[in-house]
């Protein structure tokens, strides 16, 4: 079959270049980006601001039409960027009013992904058929670890320099040690829409404006840098978070339009690489009278625009309320728990009952060793760090995005000016943050939940009585398969009274056996309970006394009616 289309291409390849030398042909691998360039014909005086419609039509090889808008980048040069998703032979056709950029056509052999990165042989995240978790595109679950660089883009995260032996690049060095630990997402913003705000813009290619203004002076060279690291990450394997800025740069409908054109401007640019679009960082910040509606109106626009209607979000403050869960192009929640902050498994459970259901995340809680001026006076205990993990997911969400003093802003020494970063006993440095002990831990925490079907279970009130438990913030919780009782797993906080949690598991299987185990998240090690036994006629089972009372534990019970060696291997590991 791939011959055959390799001989399509070739013949058709021939005919059009016989007619016309400005036929562009390409082959790629389905879910990896090409490229088409060209030269417009007239000379604007703001290519940014002056062409709008240029655009692309990819027509797939079952006649799907998919449309890509395409981006300015210096001179006369335009690019179109798109990722083709099936195997086949695709035609693609470009659309201006510039005669250079209009009506230049030319094909695409895609074939598929020879190599082993998950998200091009799987392709681009969306939300899940029943909305409580994310899929690839051909619906294999998804789980999302992340790891918070507001700085990606900046200067602050150097691009081409290192102060650690250990690494030849800051910001290549964060990545390869984070692909390492199991991080799946990389999470940033480009604060070129923060013209008023602290933190300018600036990289290795310059400003993201240049003397002309915020919206109309748009620099490439700022630009350019960001592609290199979006390629970095993309050759990875990571999913790419991507924020536009600020959300407090927008405080009412008069900039829209200029906010608007900088989104598809992104989007445009970065959108046939392996991306979601979360819009702007805490786009409905009640301190700071952010427009929220007004991000609402420029997420759906990037949704609309975009051909791979992957799933999108706009990131909380810690003070947003449950909104946009009705609207197509919302296609997970991004909640801020914030800092130095302890709340029960109830502050994610309202939000995985709110109506109609989102897939939820827990997108900004209690950074590691985040500073005083962020932590309420001092810096925020390790164990707060592990436990928003946890809890959160136990309450319902599909992952988790760590953040780490440091690194979530990019400090190169513990002297850094930056306000971020720190000073004194306080500071911490990018090289010292890489160590932390709980960016580790989410390692472990990450190999647990994908040695089991994470996407079957949901929170489940009823599967475990806890007694002699906290209500509190310390509440343990569970979550399960529902009804077949296959799989349980709850989550102990730290007993911060050194009580001990005693509970019964309820609705199990009186026929079937079982084997469980205590996971120790802060080392990852397991340490089995029973491996093979049947719960009382009316299915219940007594949940032993912790390994230790004073730290935090992970149950896991699951139904092995197979008790053959190679089974229990498994099941050990």
């Amino acid at each position: 079959m791939y011959h055959l289309l390799f001989l399509q291409y070739v013949v058709l390849n021939a005919l059009f270049l016989s007619k016309t030398t400005k036929a562009l042909n390409f082959t790629a691998q389905c879910w990896n980006p090409i490229e088409i360039q060209l030269t417009a014909q007239y000379n604007y005086s703001n290519p940014y601001i002056d062409v709008d419609d240029f655009n692309a039509s990819f027509i797939s090889p079952t006649g799907e039409t998919m449309t890509m808008s395409g981006f300015w980048d210096g001179g006369q040069i335009w690019k179109i960027r798109f990722a083709p998703t099936v195997i086949g032979l695709w035609r693609y056709q470009t659309h201006a009013t510039d005669v250079g950029l209009n009506n230049q056509t030319g094909f695409i052999l895609c074939h598929s992904y020879t190599g082993s990165l998950p998200i091009y042989t799987h392709g681009f995240i969306k939300p899940s058929a029943n909305n409580r978790y994310l899929t690839y595109a051909d619906d294999k679950p998804f789980y999302w670890l992340g790891d918070t660089h507001w700085s990606g883009f900046n200067i602050a995260e150097r691009y081409n320099q290192s102060n650690d032996a250990r690494f030849s690049s800051m910001f290549k060095g964060l990545v390869d040690r984070r692909c390492e630990q199991g991080f799946t997402v990389w999470k940033g913003e480009t604060f070129a829409n923060n013209a008023e705000q602290g933190n300018p813009p600036s990289n290795e290619g310059g400003p993201a404006w240049g003397k002309g203004g915020f919206f109309i002076d748009l620099n490439i060279g700022f630009w350019r840098n960001i592609d290199y690291r979006i390629q970095y990450l993309a050759s990875k394997g990571m999913v790419i978070s991507i924020a536009q800025g600020i959300g407090r740069s927008m405080k009412n409908a008069s900039v829209e339009s200029d906010h608007k054109r900088l989104a598809r401007y992104i989007l445009a640019r970065y959108g046939a690489y392996p991306t979601v679009w979360v819009t702007a960082q805490e786009y409905n910040d009640a301190y700071s009278g952010a427009c929220g509606p007004c991000w609402a109106r420029v997420a759906a626009y990037v949704f609309d625009l975009d051909p791979y209607k992957r799933a999108n979000s706009m990131h909380n403050a810690a003070t947003n309320p449950i909104a946009y869960h009705d609207q197509s192009w919302y296609g997970f929640v991004t909640l801020q728990q914030a800092h130095n902050r302890v709340n029960s498994v109830d502050y994610w459970l309202a939000q995985y009952d709110a109506t109609p259901a989102k897939p939820i995340l827990e997108d900004e809680a209690n950074y590691e060793d985040i500073i005083p001026p962020y932590g309420g006076g001092t810096i925020t205990p390790k164990w707060k760090t592990r436990q928003s993990a946890w809890q959160s997911q136990i309450a319902g969400t599909f992952g988790f995005t760590y953040g780490a003093q440091g690194i979530w802003w990019g400090c190169y020494t513990v002297q850094d000016s930056n306000f971020n970063c720190g000073t004194g006993s306080d500071a911490r440095a990018w090289n010292m943050a890489i160590d932390f002990p709980v960016g580790e831990q989410m390692s472990f925490m990450a190999q647990f939940w994908t040695s089991i079907d994470w996407w079957t279970l949901s929170p489940d009130n009823n599967s475990i009585v806890w007694s002699n438990a906290p209500t509190d913030t310390q509440r343990p919780y569970q979550k399960s398969d529902g009804d077949n009782r296959a799989l349980v797993v709850a989550y102990l906080p730290l007993q911060l009274n050194g009580t001990v949690y005693n509970g019964t598991v309820t609705n199990l299987s009186p026929t079937d056996i079982y084997m469980s185990r205590w996971f120790n998240p802060r080392n990852g090690a397991y340490t089995i309970i029973d491996k093979g036994w049947t719960p009382t006629k009316t299915g219940l089972w007594s949940i032993p006394n912790q390994p230790t009372f004073s730290d935090d534990w992970v149950l896991l019970i699951q139904r092995i009616n197979d008790l053959t060696e190679p089974n229990l291997y498994r099941m050990k590991k």
